[in-house]
């Protein structure tokens, strides 16, 4: 249901594109707020970026 309400806003996707609106998606999702500059260049020459977690 998110993912269809979060594609509404661009009034429909071409097929040959929606491979990239997905992983566009997958990363808000996996980011949230948190999403950056660094963390969408990672993720789109398909490098995940490592959290580090202090404790």
């Amino acid at each position: 249901h998110r993912l269809k309400e979060w594609l509404e806003r661009f009034h429909g996707v071409a097929t040959h594109y929606l491979k990239n609106y997905l992983g566009w998606r997958r990363m808000l999702e996996r980011y949230g707020k948190g999403v950056n500059i660094k963390a969408c260049l990672h993720e789109a020459l398909g490098h995940p970026m490592q959290h580090v977690i202090g404790t």
